[in-house]
């Protein structure tokens, strides 16, 4: 069994969700919740839109990047009368 190595300047993913108390989503959950593709995802992250916290070379994204990028974009409807 190989002994994992850790160095000091990596945070484990483990520990920032215990730090967070929150959890995080990978892009494949985030594409599967907004029903989107990788290429749109990026474009979200690149334009500002959707926030996120980036591991090393992994993305995820918090329930506070989710609600923050929900209410950005929900438009209330309105009715004529």
């Amino acid at each position: 069994m190989k002994e994992k190595t850790q160095n000091k300047n990596t945070i484990e993913v483990d520990s920032i969700v215990a730090m967070l108390n929150k959890p995080l989503y990978t892009n494949k959950e985030m594409m599967k919740m907004l029903d989107c593709n990788d290429k749109t995802l990026r474009k979200y992250r690149n334009d500002g839109y959707l926030s996120y916290v980036r591991v090393g070379d992994k993305i995820y994204y918090t329930v506070d990047d989710i609600c923050q990028f929900i209410k950005n974009n929900h438009f209330v409807a309105y009715q004529y009368c």
